[in-house]
């Protein structure tokens, strides 16, 4: 399981044509060290200091007051029509998605389907490849600060996912 950190995402007009003005660390995220999981091989690199695994392994935009605008006809919690959300609502399927994306690259050369989303996740933030598959979250907290490369609360930070799903898929 890909454990999905929360940030902050702030857009406007900027000339990468990515558009993200800013992205720190939201402080509705959850993180920090499991109490039940000993730390895994792909983590062991990070310096965590403590035995167990640190969570999340990624992260993406999840505060609801930056997330992405849905519309439901039906009443939900009081509302319908446009509202925006965040949250695990909106981070768990975006992540889903881009492994879903991997994954039917992966089905039209043939390939088997992504099978260690940790392994792949991991391997594509090694050597240069870090800041071209990930946005370093280095800003905000939960509780935990954020950090260069990995920390306990965005993880290995939000994707670039114009180069990272080629990336999970094998094709770059």
């Amino acid at each position: 399981m890909v454990s999905v950190g929360g940030t902050t995402l702030n857009l406007g007009s900027t000339s990468d044509g990515y558009g993200v003005t800013s992205e720190i660390a939201w402080s509705g995220s959850g993180g920090g060290a499991s109490g039940h999981e000993p730390v895994p091989t792909y983590q062991s690199s990070y310096g965590i200091p403590s035995s167990w695994r640190d969570v999340p392994d990624v992260s993406v935009d999840a505060d609801p007051n930056t997330g992405v605008a849905v519309y439901d006809s039906t009443t939900y919690q009081g509302q319908k029509g446009w509202f925006q959300v965040g949250g695990t609502s909106l981070g768990a399927p975006a992540w889903a998605s881009l492994f879903a994306l991997a994954n039917q690259e992966r089905a039209s050369t043939s390939t088997l389907g992504l099978t260690d989303g940790h392994a792949a996740l991991h391997n594509l933030a090694t050597g240069g490849g870090y800041a071209t598959n990930y946005r370093d979250i280095t800003i905000g907290s939960n509780g935990y600060p954020a950090g260069t490369g990995y920390d306990p609360v965005t993880g290995l930070g939000s994707p670039m996912a114009n180069n990272l799903v080629p990336g999970l898929a094998g094709s770059n």
